[in-house]
C-alpha cells in the first residue's frame, strides 16, 4: 500500500492548478512584501556602499592644416588628427608622462578625443575620480602633448577654442531611488517565483481528481468554496453568517455539491447497512462542521431522519451554525457526566427530520467523559429512531476523541480542505483509522475554489470565526476557562 501511495504521489504532484498556486502566492502577501522591501534595502545600501563619483572635464580645439587651409583639408585634417590624437592619448609614453607630471603611482582615468561632427572641432574630454584629478590630467595632456607627437602631427595645428573647466558635479549622480525601485520589484518577483515553485511541489490535494492518486480513498466529492460576505453591505460591516445549504443566497454551485456528497453517502452507507457517520479532519480550519451540519440538512431534505451529533465537546460549534441556543440539561457533557437523562438532550431544530445533540458549553476533559459507558448506549437508541446520526468531532491530528467515536460508528467520512493538508498527513491518519477496525468511507475535498467561483462574488473571505476553529490551539486554556 505504501509503495502504490509513494508511485500515485509521484506521479500526481507535479500536475499544474492554477488557481492554488494563486491563492499561495495571495495567502502570502506580507511574506512578499517583506521580500520586496528587503531587496528594495538591500539595493539602497549597495548602491551608496559600490557608488564611486566620475567628474567629467573638457577642452576644445579648432583643428587647422599649414599646408591648405580650405575648409575640406580642415575637415580632412581633424578626423585624422583625432585618430592621431587618439593614439597619442593611450601611448605608454603619455600615461607614463602624466604619472610622472602629477607624482601618480597609476593613471585612473577615462581620456578621449572626439571630432564635433561635421567641423574641424576636437574635444577632448578627461573622467576621473575627483575634479581635482580631471583638471589636472587634462592640464597636463594639453601641455605635453606637442612634445610628444611632434612627429605624428606633422603640419596639423591645435589651436585651444575653449579651456577645460573644473567640475562640480559627477556626470553619474547616485540614484539610491530607482536602486531601491529595482531592488523591490526583483524582490517581489524572487519571493514570487519562490512560492509558486513551493506550491507547485507542494504534496497537497488541489483538485478532486488528485483524491484518488494521492490518497487510499475514495473521492466522495468536491464542496464548492462558498463566499462567507453576500452582500457588499455584509463586506463593508464584517458581518458574516453560517454558510447552510437551505440559505436562499447559497449558490446554485455549493447546493448543488453537497447533493451529490449526500447522494454518494447514501449509497456507500447503504452497501455496509451503516447509520452512523463520524465526520473529521486532520487539522484545524478544514470546514468540518461546515460539511457536517450541511449534509445533514440535505440529508433531511430528501426526507431521512437525521440526527446531527456535536462530538466535539471542547470546541462546540454546530449550535452556532444552526443558530441554536441549548439549555444546560440539553448539554451532552452534562449527559456523559450524568447529571441530565438522555430524553433532555436530543433538540428539534427549526428544520423538519432534522436532530441535534450538543451543546455550547466547553469540556476540557472530552477524552475521559467519553469513555463513559453511556457514549455507545446513546449512539446506537440514535442509531434506531433515525435512518443517518452525523457525528461532528474534533481535528483528528490534533486529539483522540474522532478515534473513540469512530469506535461507535459504521464509518468515517475525511474532510480535506483544497491545497491545505499534506497528502500523507491524511493517509497516515486514514491508517489510525484502519488500524482500529474503522471503515473509512472516503474523503470530501472542501472549499475547492476555481476563477469562475471568483468571479462570481465579488466580495469574500475564508473560512469564518462560527466554528472558532482558531481556538484549538490553546485548547487546555479555552476549556479550563469555561468548563462546568
Amino acid at each position: 500500500m505504501e509503495n502504490n501511495r509513494e508511485n500515485a504521489s509521484a506521479q500526481t504532484e507535479t500536475e499544474f492548478e492554477p488557481i492554488s498556486l494563486v491563492c499561495d502566492i495571495l495567502k502570502n502577501w506580507w511574506v512578499i512584501l517583506f521580500g520586496a522591501l528587503a531587496g528594495a534595502m538591500l539595493f539602497y545600501v549597495a548602491s551608496s556602499m559600490i557608488y564611486v563619483p566620475n567628474y567629467r572635464t573638457q577642452a576644445t580645439f579648432v583643428i587647422t592644416s599649414r599646408a591648405n587651409a580650405n575648409a575640406y583639408n580642415n575637415l580632412s585634417s581633424a578626423n585624422s588628427m583625432a585618430e592621431t590624437f587618439q593614439k597619442i592619448l593611450e601611448s605608454t609614453i603619455m600615461k607614463k608622462t602624466i604619472c610622472e607630471k602629477l607624482d601618480m603611482d597609476k593613471l585612473d582615468a577615462d581620456i578621449s578625443a572626439n571630432v564635433v561632427k561635421g567641423t574641424n572641432m576636437l574635444t577632448l574630454s578627461v573622467t576621473a575620480h575627483s575634479p581635482k584629478d580631471s583638471i589636472d590630467i587634462i592640464k597636463t595632456v594639453m601641455d605635453n602633448y606637442t612634445s610628444i607627437s611632434y612627429y605624428t602631427v606633422g603640419t596639423t595645428v591645435l589651436d585651444v577654442l575653449e579651456d577645460p573647466k573644473i567640475p562640480y558635479a559627477p556626470v553619474n549622480p547616485l540614484q539610491n531611488g530607482e536602486m531601491a525601485k529595482k531592488g523591490f520589484f526583483l524582490g517581489m518577483a524572487v519571493c514570487i517565483l519562490l512560492f509558486a515553485i513551493w506550491s507547485y511541489m507542494h504534496n497537497t490535494v488541489k483538485q478532486e481528481r488528485e483524491v484518488e492518486k494521492k490518497l487510499d480513498a475514495r473521492s466522495l466529492g468536491a464542496i464548492s468554496y462558498e463566499w462567507k460576505y453576500k452582500t457588499i453591505k455584509e463586506w463593508i460591516k464584517h458581518r458574516k453568517k453560517a454558510v447552510l445549504v437551505d440559505n436562499p443566497l447559497a449558490s446554485f454551485r455549493f447546493v448543488e455539491s453537497f447533493k451529490m456528497l449526500a447522494a454518494r453517502v447514501e449509497y456507500h452507507m447503504s452497501k455496509i447497512n451503516g447509520k452512523v457517520l463520524v465526520v473529521t479532519s486532520v487539522c484545524e480550519n478544514e470546514g468540518k462542521s461546515s460539511v457536517a451540519v450541511n449534509l445533514a440538512i440535505t440529508l433531511a431534505k430528501k426526507g431521512k431522519r437525521v440526527i446531527l451529533f456535536d462530538g466535539d465537546i471542547r470546541c462546540p460549534a454546530q449550535y452556532l451554525l444552526l443558530g441554536m441556543s441549548p439549555k444546560k440539561e440539553n448539554e451532552l457533557g452534562e449527559f456523559l457526566n450524568g447529571r441530565t437523562g438522555a430524553n433532555n438532550i436530543l433538540l428539534n431544530t427549526e428544520r423538519k427530520r432534522l436532530g441535534f445533540i450538543g451543546g455550547k458549553v466547553s469540556y476540557s476533559a472530552s477524552t475521559e467523559m467519553l469513555g463513559n459507558r453511556q457514549l455507545p448506549v446513546l449512539i446506537e437508541a440514535c442509531s434506531k429512531i433515525v435512518d443517518y446520526v452525523i457525528i461532528d468531532t474534533p481535528p483528528s491530528g490534533m486529539i483522540g476523541d474522532a478515534q473513540i467515536f469512530a469506535q461507535h460508528a459504521d464509518a468515517v467520512m475525511v474532510v480535506a480542505r483544497q491545497n491545505v493538508t499534506l497528502a500523507e498527513d491524511i493517509n497516515e491518519m486514514m491508517d489510525d483509522f484502519r488500524d482500529n477496525h474503522t471503515k473509512v468511507l472516503g474523503v470530501v475535498l472542501n472549499g475547492v475554489m476555481t476563477f469562475q467561483s471568483i468571479a462570481d462574488s465579488p466580495v469574500g473571505d475564508h473560512y469564518s470565526r462560527y466554528s472558532r476553529y482558531g481556538r484549538y490551539g490553546r485548547y487546555g486554556k479555552y476549556a479550563n476557562n469555561k468548563e462546568v
